[in-house]
């Protein structure tokens, strides 16, 4: 008796599992269970992490590591990330924002940087970082 086999396309939650392997990740946010949810996420993807909870850590990070992509938070504690997205851009780190803020004056000084609205999907948040990091 002959068997089939069925071959599924639909894009499921694991499809991210090894879209990041050997990159590193830099997450900027100062809200402990987002930056939680986001080093499950991007660590389930396969990637490497540091991270920072305000502007002046993240710019250490960046002067010190070799970071593939960053995503970043608007609103740090009260501080804007004006300075952490010009030391990405300087460093020539691709970044994406994430935030719940859609009208921060940043974004329109980084207008390139894709815009990931808080609360994102895992899927949505390692995809762009993966067409980001490649």
């Amino acid at each position: 008796m002959a068997t089939s086999t069925f071959v599924s396309t639909v894009r499921t939650s694991t499809d991210r599992f090894g879209l990041l392997d050997g990159k590193t990740i830099l997450i900027v946010e100062d809200e402990p269970l987002v930056a939680l949810d986001l080093h499950a996420a991007l660590r389930a993807a396969g990637a490497s992490l540091i991270a920072a909870t305000n502007a002046a850590e993240a710019l250490k990070l960046i002067r010190r590591n070799e970071i593939s992509a960053a995503v970043v938070d608007v609103n740090l504690g009260g501080d804007n990330c004006f300075a952490v997205c010009q030391a990405l851009f300087h460093r020539s780190i691709p970044f994406l924002f994430h935030t719940g803020h859609r009208q921060a004056d940043v974004l329109k000084a980084w207008p390139e940087a894709p815009l990931i609205v808080k609360p994102a999907g895992h899927d949505e948040l390692v995809a762009c970082l993966a067409a980001l990091a490649s």
